[in-house]
């Protein structure tokens, strides 16, 4: 059997993604490469999780599915690619933090909300604060103790300046009266690999990062207003004397504003499916991801108040670009 140039490339790119069957393609939705754009590092979480569900939309859709990792400026980079994309249901970005506290923080952003239409809300990520094994700290309590003999000595890093570990970073530093030098990386995973490596004291990345390194990396607490049921043996920071440290981060996707309803709506329904079936449900929670699934009403306001607790923290003049 001859295969053509079209067959070829579909099963070269999905080979990136993981081994799909190969259904009979979606009646209607444009054919060509769906490319999730990224705004981190490849390796890290964001991008193993688009990838596993990349490979659920190539076998319900029928065609391959790319992740395009594109870091730098806080996500900006990635933000704006997308919001200058062709709106034709083939590109599109998952956002999460730094895709608002940008719009606060920069003096002239390269992109506004409005360029982007929201699709889904994918899911929820406990930001959690972890630290090396090789700091003798074995509580939140001792680490406070020890990060207060030591003012703009200890360091954190977050995956970006901006993010959602910034800002969960810099509301300790203020509920604890403490002064702890931030640290931004281009992703969690460069940040938890100089963590290791004693570059940097801690880390505020999702709470699936620092456990998946144990004997490496000890996890103290989680910004929520609840433990995460994917990992119960974590306290939240209110349990722990900070109720002001509750700040979840998101990882949603957004397709360039112009895109047709119709073809928001079925990538909503297929994200939306996706994410609560069983094994991608376990895999994202293994990545330290509670899956959501939520459609554009539910997610825009979400995001709406979570601009609002941005522009206070930014307005409190403890995160900076």
């Amino acid at each position: 059997m001859t295969i053509n140039r079209r067959q070829a490339l579909a099963a070269g790119i999905a080979s990136f993604v993981g081994t799909a069957a190969t259904p009979a393609r979606a009646q209607g939705y444009p054919t060509g490469v769906i490319k999730f754009v990224i705004p981190t590092s490849s390796g890290g979480g964001h991008d193993t999780m688009m990838r596993v569900i990349g490979q659920k939309l190539t076998e319900s859709l029928g065609q391959p599915c790319i992740v395009e990792s594109k870091p730098g400026a806080s996500g900006a980079i990635a933000a704006q690619a997308v919001a200058q994309a062709a709106p034709d249901g083939l590109t599109f970005l998952l956002g999460y933090s730094s895709l608002l506290s940008n719009t606060v923080l920069m003096a002239k952003a390269p992109y506004r909300m409005d360029d982007f239409a929201a699709v889904s809300m994918l899911a929820l990520t406990p930001i959690a604060l972890g630290i090396s094994e090789t700091l003798a700290a074995s509580t939140l309590k001792h680490y406070v103790a020890i990060a207060k003999t030591q003012p703009g000595k200890l360091s954190y890093g977050s995956y970006g300046q901006g993010s959602g570990g910034h800002f969960v970073g810099e509301l300790f530093n203020m509920a604890a009266g403490l002064d702890i030098v931030h640290i931004p990386y281009k992703g969690e995973a460069p940040a938890l690999i100089d963590l290791m490596s004693g570059q940097v004291h801690a880390a505020f990345t999702s709470v699936g990062g620092v456990k998946r390194y144990p004997g490496r990396i000890r996890p103290l607490a989680v910004a929520t207003a609840e433990r995460s049921p994917s990992y119960p043996d974590v306290p939240t920071f209110a349990e722990l004397g900070y109720p002001q440290v509750n700040m979840p981060g998101w990882g949603g996707l957004f397709a360039p504003a112009k895109t047709p309803q119709n073809i928001i709506d079925k990538i909503t329904a297929e994200m939306n499916r996706i994410v609560l079936l069983p094994d991608v449900k376990a895999k994202m929670a293994e990545l330290g991801f509670d899956s959501v699934g939520w459609a554009p009403p539910k997610m825009n306001q979400f995001l709406k108040e979570q601009l609002a607790q941005t522009r206070a923290l930014v307005e409190s003049g403890r995160v900076k670009l």
